[in-house]
């Protein structure tokens, strides 16, 4: 793309903004917007939907200067941006000459008919929407597509779809290679090969796998090729040019097989700590930004104890920044509180924590200095958490950008032992308890545990952190053809993390420990629901995956795709544990908010009254999760009979 012309930007917002509520994810339009800006003058920022349905985004969408344009329903559901979309984006394609960009935001098919009609006319189309609902169509018609939640920075960098999509995109680098060396045309500039790969494959976009920049992708993958400088231009060409023949297709195959792929090196400690950074959302201010709004949350409840929620505090603050000209959306003042979140800095009054019930300052947080410090102590917990070693001036370096502030973070590693949440053992800071794994004894995972411990290995298993990685990532690609088989490589990959973990083991981390069982646990569940129909044994799976994957941890960002699923099964189960037919309910394309309404409100007593405790037992092991599911009634259902009833059900689960 041309960075000297303009853009025009065109979302579909009804489409995004249900997919987003569906899969429990944080929409906000300004991340998508900036990256925009940062690669051309936008100049024409439209949206559409029927805003009546979507008043709590309008106030972002207004700050952004976007215009919204409304789309009078004619029912719940039903989508009629298309047209008027279309008819809108020809217009500036003819009238508009200097509009040389135009940015469809949408998963919709139907689009791809426009797109084809808006590059006949020359223009360049850059096509953004979800991963798991946009239309194959439509991402091929496009000269580029990159997906949402890159943009939302929602990178999950070892969850299944992305592992296959960084070994697709390998592949892909070898292929475009092949062709400029068939062409006589290598080493080749790298900016010719990417749009070359571009041509090939319109998805590829290095920011989908975490890279700020194409060149950042191909410094990881010189395993493949080999990097040249000359003019002060990068060029790019298969490994060992010019020494042997390129590597064939066939070859790179046998290179990234499962079973013999090499371990993959570990990241360096400041890359680590910088993931951790990034996964807890501490991306989504400067580190100034981070103080001022910790201080002022600290004020305003310490002047105010129990007078807000957190919703209405944080709507609050969001006014105030804005009639001081302060750009700070409500999502990143969410993130900020969360930090405070993470280290118990709240007191609800004895009710299960939520965005609406009222809040004070928790007990010991005795000053405003002591409230900044507990908050900004959830990273180098998290670090703590992750089995990561502590090194003061990297820690330092990520969380408050001064490498010579190592003396803060020591502080912070001192308090966080006092409150007996670290603890330190051997030259080690770890998790408190007798053993090396925390949460061994957790109620909600008891079945897990039984199954790892019973489990019989071959004395000539490797027993390895990286043979651990190697079964998860078989276990990914088993999952979608093999439920059994995609379980026993979890557990196995989860056995020899555990030992590794007791041991001591180099590289063994309890992050990745709870990434294993969180995903074991979730085929589990779907081998007993969908393969043995033992519904009532699934049922512990199912609750032990939810108590793992938590709205504020590093899991939930991995796991996110799972969520809507497992949800719905897990409540479709009620009904079929009492051999109610449910067939009929659509599990594959139903929101979980949807099967809540349906088994809520059933004909069936029995069913209502199932219902009943499985929520009650999902709320006492994730509350947050059904706080999302009542907001989808809520926004969702409105026009289903008895839905506002059954969200208030829900939430009043929570806070018996």
């Amino acid at each position: 793309m041309k960075t000297t012309e303009q853009i025009a930007v065109f979302v579909d917002f009804e489409n995004v903004a249900r997919w987003a509520e569906d899969v429990f994810l944080d929409f906000e339009l300004t991340p998508l917007l900036e990256y925009l800006k940062s690669r051309a003058p936008v100049v024409t920022k439209r949206a559409y939907a029927d805003w009546s349905r979507f008043p709590h985004y309008r106030d972002e969408l207004m700050d952004n200067a976007v215009d919204l344009i409304q789309m009078y329903s004619i029912r719940a559901g039903k989508n009629r941006a298309d047209i008027r979309m279309a008819v809108d984006a020809l217009e500036i394609a003819m009238t508009r000459p200097h509009i040389h960009t135009f940015v469809i935001v949408s998963g919709d098919s139907d689009f791809g008919a426009l797109v084809g009609k808006l590059r006949e006319y020359g223009k360049y189309t850059l096509g953004i929407g979800p991963r798991n609902i946009t239309h194959p169509l439509l991402v091929k018609s496009c000269d580029e597509f990159i997906y949402l939640e890159t943009l939302l920075g929602d990178v999950s960098i070892v969850d299944e779809q992305s592992s296959l999509d960084q070994e697709s995109a390998r592949r892909l680098l070898i292929k475009a290679l092949q062709a400029h060396g068939q062409r006589g045309d290598a080493p080749v500039l790298a900016a010719k090969l990417k749009h070359t790969m571009l041509s090939m494959d319109s998805t590829f976009n290095e920011a989908n796998f975490g890279y700020a920049q194409f060149k950042n992708w191909l410094e990881d993958n010189t395993d493949l090729i080999d990097l040249h400088i000359k003019d002060l231009q990068l060029y790019v060409a298969l490994r060992g040019f010019g020494v042997r023949s390129p590597m064939d297709l066939a070859e790179f195959e046998q290179v990234v097989d499962i079973e013999e792929s090499a371990p993959i090196e570990e990241l360096p400690l400041d890359q680590q700590y910088r993931q951790i950074f990034s996964r807890l959302k501490m991306t989504s201010a400067d580190f100034s930004t981070r103080r001022d709004v910790l201080r002022d949350i600290y004020r305003e409840l310490c002047e105010r104890p129990g007078l807000y929620s957190t919703d209405s505090l944080l709507e609050e603050l969001r006014e105030r920044y804005e009639s001081q000209g302060l750009n700070r959306s409500k999502t990143m003042l969410r993130h900020i509180w969360q930090m405070g979140f993470r280290q118990w800095t709240f007191d609800y009054g004895g009710k299960v924590a939520s965005m609406r019930v009222p809040v004070s300052l928790a007990k010991g947080v005795e000053s405003e200095a002591d409230f900044v410090r507990r908050a900004e102590s959830g990273f180098v917990y998290a670090a703590v958490h992750a089995g990561l070693p502590i090194d003061l001036p990297e820690l330092a370096a990520v969380l408050l950008n001064d490498r010579d502030q190592g003396d803060y973070v020591q502080m912070l590693l001192d308090d966080l032992d006092r409150r007996g949440l670290i603890e330190y053992v051997d030259g080690r800071y770890r998790l408190p308890g007798t053993a090396a794994i925390p949460f061994r004894n957790d109620p909600a995972l008891e079945r897990l545990v039984k199954d790892i411990e019973q489990i019989d290995l071959p004395d000539s298993l490797q027993r390895s952190p990286e043979k651990a990685q190697t079964l998860a990532k078989r276990a990914m690609i088993q999952r979608s053809q093999d439920f059994s088989a995609s379980a026993r490589s979890y557990l196995v990959a989860c056995r020899l993390q555990w030992e590794a973990i007791e041991q001591g083991a180099t590289g063994a981390t309890l992050e990745d420990l709870r990434w294993y069982l969180a995903s074991y646990a979730s085929v589990k569940a779907g081998e007993l629901s969908q393969v043995q129909r033992d519904y009532t044994a699934a049922s512990p799976y199912y609750l032990a995956f939810f108590a793992l994957v938590q709205e504020d941890d590093p899991l939930w960002g991995r796991m996110r795709g799972l969520l809507n699923p497992m949800l719905s099964y897990y409540w479709a189960n009620a009904g079929r544990e009492l051999g109610i037919n449910v067939s009929d309910w659509n599990l594959s394309s139903t929101t979980p908010a949807q099967v809540a309404v349906l088994a809520a409100t059933h004909e069936s007593q029995e069913l209502r009254e199932r219902w009943e405790e499985h929520t009650r037992a999902l709320a006492e092991v994730n509350s947050d999760v059904l706080y999302r599911v009542a907001d989808q009634i809520r926004h969702n259902q409105v026009d289903q009979p008895g839905a506002i009833e059954v969200a208030d059900r829900i939430v009043a689960f929570m806070i018996e």
